[in-house]
């Protein structure tokens, strides 16, 4: 800890020599008061994160870091069980002319199974052999000459992209999880190259995660460059060769290979932006397609114009995973924004292209919300589709902030085919101390289909914080209940304690009970469908479900104590920690019944990065003490959800100080 002095009046004090210390003369030649050395609020200042919990034992050297995981999990329910165990590293080295160094793995075996077969997302049953350790290595931000700076990826990473291949509001081209290498170089004035490759596969695991391979190879070049300062044109490769896809229908292992080749030209001028996409595929089984599509952004003032045309041709593919499904279109929407109204609409067409498509279909929607004071907002919304099958939905919502709570109630009502459902529901977001944090949610509604009708009730809460300096505590628990013919019933729970018995070790225990009756039929139609907690089908089956996993934890950390991350000699640090989840209702805030996203890639000033756990959320430890940016890679984030901003954040640390972000990604539109 470093000690501050301060001086003060105060009586003589006795130096070692056992004599008393004497006044100062002051300038006019009188004695001023006597003054101590004192301790400023008595030496109780909090430690710095840096020299913390997990105090320093070297501090010559470039900062690093290393933890240590010893995992094993359980899973029992449905009549098969399963035990793994798994050994987690995650190192750091910062170096100042060759980057940082990240090792981010686990090394998985699963101990013992027994009942049924574990069923993949394709269908496949999944046995020891499919899933496999996961290990990534990272140099990021390597410097070069001209002012390019290379990140270079081995391991099970995403394949690359340029950046106008990401930005894209209406069309989804994802990246491909792969165990492989790639590399990416950027330079200050908007240039980029990137390239991959490596076998294409799926990240699997809850609390001991894995890489599962999907076998083939897949192969990407691309890059963009800035022609002018408002003009960027790139190109971007993807090539996949007998691959196959996670979600190739039950029974079919067929590859098949696709080559893809997407050009893109942005214009951007302050408020304005306009991009342009041409899409080349072919794969060997329906031959060569060709897509495009333009969207633009105008903001003028308050009001924010988005709109967009597309003609995308009929299987489509971007490596082993589809874009298009055969459809010519367009779309408008506009933003309105002050600090009393916030208001939307949109409006999206689409037509087939060929008699074996979907039909032609509007897609409708709109909210609205008024800041009626400074603790008091309302508004409303709702959502049409009209096609072969037509589906509505609406909602109107108050939000009353206390000085202990912040409370939603919502009303939400829908039809989509023979399917209806209304549900109200208050959601709270307390105001809790520092370090701590709660979330509640009361939900209550009527569903009714063809088959069968229910009343529906749930409740559901979330939280944690720190019960002691070293022990912290997490809960979720939802249970949710009905009356009638549908009868669904769910309880779950998920408890978790981590406890630093010792500096550097900490164990962490984690355990969840799931009882439910849960619901196996799905309708492709429900696009429009009420998004509530109380989503439920007449065809149910038992299911009850039970884990645990221990972490027994090893950290340190070493290095100069005055070179946080991202900081300079002498700055003070913080911890960054927050949360990137699925928000359902859009309100930006966590609720109770609302998902983490895992292995999501989050990166702190374009340099350190760290991954989700099984919840969706990540901690930066050590900080340096200012303003930073925190970056979401969209990658792993699932289809039809896309993050705002281009899940960019900025935070501002404090000496000592904890800053916690969560991210919210939304529904694609």
């Amino acid at each position: 800890m470093v000690v501050l002095l301060a001086l003060a009046p105060g009586p003589a004090i006795s130096s070692e020599a056992g004599q008393d210390q004497k006044a100062a003369p002051t300038s006019n030649g009188t004695a001023g008061p006597d003054y101590v050395d004192q301790l400023i609020d008595g030496g109780g200042l909090e430690l710095d994160s840096w020299s913390g919990d997990i105090p320093t034992r070297d501090s010559r050297g470039w900062p690093r870091g290393l933890r240590l995981d010893g995992i094993y999990s359980y899973v029992s329910g449905a009549g098969r069980s399963s035990s793994n165990a798994g050994l987690g590293v995650s190192a750091m080295l910062s170096t100042p002319l060759y980057g940082t160094w990240s090792i981010d793995g686990v090394l998985n075996w699963q101990a013992s199974q027994s009942g049924s077969v574990w069923i993949g997302p394709a269908g496949r049953t999944l046995d020891s052999n499919e899933t496999t350790s996961l290990l990534t290595i990272w140099q990021r931000d390597v410097p070069f000459d001209g002012g390019w700076r290379a990140s270079n990826g081995l391991g099970m990473l995403n394949t690359t992209m340029m950046d106008l291949a990401r930005l894209q509001p209406r069309w989804v081209l994802a990246a491909s999880p792969m165990a492989g290498a790639s590399t990416e170089w950027r330079n200050p004035f908007g240039g980029q190259l990137n390239a991959s490759i490596g076998e294409p596969g799926t990240f699997t695991g809850t609390y001991v995660p894995g890489f599962r391979r999907l076998g083939g190879q897949v192969t990407t070049l691309g890059g963009q460059w800035a022609i002018d300062r408002n003009w960027v044109a790139g190109a971007q490769y993807v090539g996949a060769k007998d691959v196959t896809s996670a979600w190739q229908p039950p029974g079919v292992d067929a590859t098949f290979s696709t080559r893809s080749g997407l050009a893109a030209a942005g214009y951007s001028d302050g408020p304005h932006r306009l991009q342009i996409n041409l899409l080349e595929s072919s794969n060997s089984v329906s031959g060569r397609h060709l897509g495009a599509w333009a969207d633009a952004l105008v903001i003028d003032g308050r009001y924010a114009h988005g709109f967009g045309a597309f003609h995308m041709g009929e299987d489509l593919a971007w490596a082993n995973q589809p874009v298009g499904i055969n459809a010519r279109g367009a779309y408008y929407r506009v933003n309105y924004s002050s600090r009393q109204w916030l208001w939307d609409a949109y409006v999206d067409y689409s037509a087939p292209l060929s008699d074996n498509a979907l039909a032609t279909t509007t897609f409708t929607s709109g909210s609205v919300r008024r800041q009626w004071s400074r603790d008091l907002g309302f508004g409303g919304g709702g959502s049409a589709r009209f096609s072969q099958t037509n589906a509505w939905s609406g909602f109107v919502y108050m939000e009353n902030q206390h000085p202990v709570v912040i409370n939603r109630t919502q009303l939400s009502t829908g039809r989509n085919f023979d399917r209806s459902e209304t549900v109200l529901s208050a959601s709270q977001t307390w105001n809790m101390p520092a370090g701590s944090r709660l979330s509640t949610t009361m939900a209550g509604g009527r569903y009714e289909n063809g088959f069968a009708s229910s009343n529906q009730f749930a409740l559901a809460a979330t939280g944690g914080g720190d019960l002691a300096p070293n022990l912290g505590l997490d809960l979720n628990l939802q249970w949710i209940s009905a009356t009638g013919e549908a009868q669904p019933t769910t309880l779950s729970g998920n408890l978790s304690l981590s406890w630093r018995f010792l500096p550097q070790l900490a164990l962490i225990v984690n355990a969840y009970r799931s009882q439910s009756r849960s619901r196996t039929e799905f309708s492709p139609l429900n696009s429009a469908s009420v998004q509530s907690p109380l989503d439920s089908a007449p065809n149910l089956v038992q299911a009850n479900e039970r884990g645990a996993y221990v972490i027994l934890r090893y950290e340190t950390r070493a290095g100069s104590m005055a070179a946080p991350l991202g900081g300079m000699t002498g700055s003070g640090a913080g911890t960054i920690s927050g949360l990137v989840f699925l928000d359902g209702n859009e309100d930006g805030r966590f609720t109770a019944l609302e998902q983490g996203v895992p292995n999501v890639t989050v990166i702190l000033d374009g340099r350190f990065s760290v991954r989700t756990d099984a919840n969706g959320r990540f901690e930066f430890p050590m900080v340096a003490a200012g303003r930073h940016v925190i970056t979401v890679l969209p990658d792993n984030v699932p289809l039809a959800w896309h993050l705002p901003n281009d899940g960019r954040s900025e935070v501002e640390v404090t000496v000592r100080g904890s800053v916690n972000v969560d991210i919210g990604a939304q529904r694609l539109r």
